[in-house]
């Protein structure tokens, strides 16, 4: 499960420095700006108290791949690859207008179940993905804040 985890920074409201979003922190979590961050191409990371991590990742959509090619193609790596069960999925819709798509994924790592959330959001030069994941029984008393902080997010 730790090398699935994608988090992200969190003030109040973050900006992504150069990345093209901005997003309102979800309550209770710090800010986690180190290297590992950049140099596993995320733009922010965050955690809550309990090891709840949220992420964003941006990458560029140099082959111009539609939203449909993406979401697929996570879903299949997260499934295939990685032995993630899809739990749930549906369109969402960024505060700056944008339609998305989440995917929720269950997987059990040492005997405990983990929850494990990918929202994609494509433009035609660039992909957001935006992670959230953690221990089941932490994550679940988090899933409004993490909702919260999702749907703040925009894309500028």
């Amino acid at each position: 499960m730790r090398t699935i985890f994608f988090a992200l920074s969190f003030g109040v409201v973050l900006v992504g420095c150069g990345a093209g979003f901005t997003v309102d922190a979800p309550r209770d979590f710090v800010s986690l700006d180190d290297r590992a961050t950049h140099s596993r191409g995320y733009a922010l990371r965050a955690t809550s108290a309990d090891g709840v991590v949220m992420g964003v990742r941006t990458l560029e959509n140099d082959r111009h791949g539609s939203s449909d090619f993406w979401v697929e193609a996570i879903r299949n790596r997260l499934r295939r690859d990685r032995g993630y069960a899809l739990t749930s999925e549906a369109d969402v819709v960024a505060a700056s207008g944008q339609t998305g798509h989440q995917m929720r994924f269950g997987h059990d790592d040492g005997g405990r179940p983990f929850v494990y959330w990918v929202t994609v959001f494509v433009t035609n030069d660039r992909i957001f993905v935006v992670e959230a994941g953690g221990r089941r029984d932490r994550f679940e008393p988090a899933t409004g804040q993490v909702e919260s902080a999702v749907s703040s997010f925009r894309i500028d």
